[in-house]
Formats: structure tokens, C-alpha cells, sequence
């Protein structure tokens, strides 16, 4: 049933990529458009969504459990960096491909993928370590994920660029948190309405950027076999070959080690266009990343759970 339920969730996204494929090859999504809806998305969706994850209530047992996710997750980023850096420098790549192959090998999809797959393998409770396990990834994303981007653009990198609104999002969300503040109903219910559309229209923006490719261009070139290589598989591995012998508790090494595996995050799309850098190249990253993690994931929970 667990399989199941993850092939549904992953099957899901590719149904909306083959419609914003559709929509762009029929005309209904022209550049203009899709820059239209990644810019809604990065500027208002993303910044609800993130705000939104972060409504959990501060209690003794959840400022012990952050305590360690947010060490395991800061200690995995910190990781992903650094071989990011070494893979990149070997790998042929321009400025503007090397950071978003860069932001592909260091973000996963946490969120929009990371949420439905660690409830289907692992239980209903793992929700909130995925959320605590997403708040360096809601900060990192908009300022050293926005820097490994823009910083390929043409030109000198405005710092402006950093401040965005999913960074401000990011510490109001944190201090909502810290000081144990729940939003009115109506209003964290109206920004998890915005935040849900997040999935489904980045999903249609990657499906429209990969139908400006001829078939044979989809999947990329031996680069993002590589990257996805290391996403999907080989980053997973040493995570879990160097958390397990220090987490004693399952479900946090579980959840950590889960997360980690999952495919190209979707902001990678969404960032690159905003920014105007290679998101072609990005979307074949999350394409091909979520077409090949309908195996690797299920082999992951076979032999590491």
C-alpha cells in the first residue's frame, strides 16, 4: 500500500507536467505567461507557503525534537555545499549551468514531495519532523540557493536579489514560531489556500519549459544523468552511513535521510526563471530527478528502513 501510494503522489506530478506541456505546445502558455505565473509563485505563493509550514505550536517536546532536526539539517546542507562545489568544479559546465547544477545537487524536494512520501513511508506523525526539517531549507533557498543562481547572470550580483520576499517570509514564519504566535483561522487557512497552488503550477511551468525542447533534449545530457546520480542515490547514502551510527531515534534519521533522497526541488525552476538564468536546464533536472525517483525511493526504503 505504501508503494502504492508514493507512485500515486509521484504519478500526479507528471500528469501536471504533461498538461503545462500541452498548454505551451498548443499556445495557451507563452514565455511571457509562464515568467507570469514563476513570478506570482516565487513572490507570493512560495512566501504563503512558507509562513504556513512554520504554524506549529512551540511546546517542550517540539523545542526538543527541532533541536536535533535542525542539526541533522543544517549539518546536511552544510555537506551538500561543499560536494556541490567539488562535483561542479570537474564538471563542464558556464556560470550560469554551474549554479543551477549547484542548487540541484544541494536542495531536494522537501516540501511539495517530501510531505505525501514520508507519510506514506513512514506514519502520519512524520509531518511535523518534515516541517522542522524544511525551515533551513525555507531560509537557505531564498539566500544561498537565490546566490548559487543569480550569481550566474551576466554582470555584477546585486545584493538586493537576496532579499526577497521568501526570505522575509522565512523570519517571520521563524518568529511566529519562536514566540509561540498561531495565526488567526482565516488567515493561516487563506495562506495555505495560496501556498497549495505552489506544487501544481510549478509543476505546469516545468512541463511548458521542457515542451520548447526537441523530445530527444527532455532528459538532458550526461551532466544531469550525473547530478540526478548524486541526488538521488549517492548524497542519500552517505547520510545515512554517517547519521545512523549518532541518531538513535528512527523516525528523525528516517524522516532525514527520506528527505534527502527526494528528486530536484521544483524551486529550482521557478528561481532560474525569476532570475533569468538556465531554467531549460533546470527543468530537466526536476523532470528526469522525479521520473527516476519512482525507483530509487522505494529501493531506499527497501534496504535503509
Amino acid at each position: 500500500m505504501e508503494l502504492i501510494t508514493i507512485l500515486i503522489a509521484i504519478f500526479s506530478l507528471f500528469v501536471i507536467i504533461g498538461i503545462g506541456f500541452a498548454a505551451r505546445r498548443y499556445g495557451i502558455l507563452n514565455g511571457d505567461r509562464v515568467h507570469l505565473i514563476s513570478h506570482v509563485l516565487v513572490n507570493v505563493a512560495l512566501p504563503a507557503i512558507t509562513i504556513s509550514s512554520m504554524q506549529v505550536p512551540a511546546t517542550a517536546k517540539t523545542m526538543g525534537i527541532v533541536d536535533s532536526m535542525l542539526l541533522v539539517a543544517g549539518g546536511y546542507y552544510l555537506a551538500a555545499f561543499l560536494i556541490s562545489i567539488l562535483i561542479c568544479h570537474f564538471l563542464p559546465s558556464t556560470p550560469a549551468e554551474k549554479g543551477v547544477f549547484q542548487f540541484m545537487l544541494v536542495f531536494p524536494n522537501t516540501m511539495f514531495m517530501g510531505i505525501p512520501v514520508a507519510s506514506a513511508v513512514l506514519c502520519p506523525g512524520s509531518l511535523f519532523y518534515v516541517i522542522l526539517f524544511n525551515l533551513p531549507f525555507n531560509f537557505l533557498v531564498f539566500t544561498m540557493g537565490v546566490w548559487l543562481l543569480a550569481r550566474g547572470r551576466p554582470g555584477k550580483l546585486d545584493p538586493k536579489v537576496l532579499l526577497s520576499p521568501g526570505l522575509v517570509a522565512s523570519f517571520i514564519g521563524l518568529a511566529l514560531f519562536l514566540a509561540g504566535y498561531m495565526l488567526p483561522a482565516p488567515v493561516d487557512t487563506g495562506l495555505e489556500l495560496i501556498g497549495s497552488a505552489t506544487t501544481p503550477l510549478a509543476m505546469l511551468v516545468v512541463g511548458a519549459l521542457l515542451a520548447t525542447l526537441p523530445v530527444a533534449r527532455l532528459a538532458g545530457d550526461w551532466r544531469v544523468y550525473l547530478v540526478t546520480a548524486f541526488r538521488l542515490v549517492i548524497i542519500p547514502v552517505i547520510a545515512f552511513l554517517v547519521l545512523s551510527p549518532f541518531i538513535t531515534d528512527r523516525l528523525v534519521l528516517g524522516v532525514a535521510v527520506l528527505l534527502i533522497a527526494m528528486p530536484v526541488a521544483a524551486n529550482s525552476v521557478l528561481l532560474s526563471e525569476e532570475y533569468k538564468v538556465d531554467s531549460t536546464l533546470a527543468s530537466q533536472g526536476v523532470f528526469l530527478s522525479t521520473l527516476l525517483c519512482l525507483a530509487t525511493i522505494p529501493i531506499l526504503e527497501y534496504f535503509l528502513f
